[in-house]
C-alpha cells in the first residue's frame, strides 16, 4: 500500500514517518509493505496525488488547512481515504469534511494507527483496480472496462476508450501488455493491437469489428482462436459483452 504524509509540522511529520516505518515492518509477512512518501507543503502533494492509496494530513500553517486541501483534491478527482491527524486543529469539528475521512489524535498511538491501517487496507481491497498510464503531458487512469482497444504507434500505444476519448501511453506493446497481466478481458492480436473482448461486436475470417464500428484485419489463422477466446471470456463472465456496455 502506498501512503503519503502531508504535514507542515516537521517534528510531527518525522514521527509519523517512523511510526509508519515500524508498522510496515510488522506487516511484511502479513498484509505487506507500506510505502511512504512525506511532504511538508500543499504544492508537493498536489503534483501527483492519484498514485497513493491514502493520505495522512495535518496542515495549519500554509494558508490552507487540511480540510481545504482535501476538498481541493476531491475536486481534482482524488477519491482515496484521507486520514486527518488532529493536533492543534480537531478536524472532526470542521465543516465540509470530504467523504472517506478518518481521524487520528496526536500524539499518534501505535494501536490507533494500526487500526486505521487495517481500515485502509479493507477499503483498498474493496475498490476496482485502476490502471495508470503516462506520457510527457499527462498521467491518466482507467478501469479495466474503460478501454475499447489500443493500437501500437511507433514505440507508443494509442488508447481508445469506451467514451470516445483517446490517450497515448508512452510504452511499447510488450510493456503495455505487462501492465494488463491481471486483467482477463484483453487479448493481443498478431499486429500487437490489444482488444477488450467484452466489446468485440463480430468476427469473420479476415477482420474483427469492435463496438464502435472500428475494424481490424486478422491473419488467416487468427479468427478461430480469437472467436474461441471471446466465447470463453463471455461464458466466464455470464455473457459480458457489447450488449451490456
Amino acid at each position: 500500500m502506498h501512503l503519503a504524509i502531508c504535514d507542515d509540522h516537521i517534528a510531527d511529520r518525522k514521527q509519523m514517518e517512523r511510526l509508519l516505518g515500524r508498522e510496515s515492518d510488522r506487516r511484511i509477512s502479513t498484509t505487506g509493505v507500506l510505502y511512504v512518501d512525506s511532504f511538508g507543503s500543499r504544492e508537493s502533494i498536489l503534483t501527483a496525488p492519484m498514485i497513493y492509496d491514502a493520505l495522512f494530513m495535518d496542515m495549519t500553517e500554509d494558508g490552507c488547512n487540511a480540510v481545504e486541501l482535501a476538498n481541493m483534491l476531491r475536486a481534482g478527482g482524488v477519491s482515496i481515504p484521507i486520514v486527518f491527524c488532529c493536533g492543534k486543529a480537531d478536524y472532526r469539528n470542521f465543516p465540509n469534511l470530504p467523504e472517506q475521512s478518518l481521524f487520528l489524535d496526536k500524539p499518534i498511538q501505535v494501536a490507533d494507527l494500526s487500526s486505521v491501517i487495517d481500515q485502509l487496507l479493507l477499503f483498498k481491497d474493496s475498490q476496482v483496480k485502476k490502471l495508470e498510464f503516462r506520457n510527457r503531458f499527462e498521467t491518466f487512469y482507467m478501469k479495466e472496462e474503460d478501454l475499447l482497444y489500443a493500437i501500437p504507434e511507433n514505440r507508443n500505444m494509442r488508447l481508445t476508450l469506451l467514451n470516445g476519448e483517446e490517450h497515448v501511453a508512452e510504452m511499447t506493446s510488450e510493456t503495455f501488455c505487462g501492465n494488463l497481466k491481471d486483467c482477463d478481458s484483453y487479448i493481443e492480436l498478431i499486429s500487437r493491437t490489444v482488444l477488450n473482448m467484452r466489446y468485440v461486436k463480430g468476427i469473420n475470417f479476415f477482420k474483427v469489428t469492435m463496438l464502435n464500428g472500428k475494424q481490424f484485419r486478422l491473419s488467416f489463422m487468427e479468427s478461430r482462436p480469437l472467436s474461441k477466446a471471446v466465447e470463453e471470456y463471455r461464458r466466464k463472465h455470464q455473457n459480458a459483452g457489447m450488449e451490456n456496455a
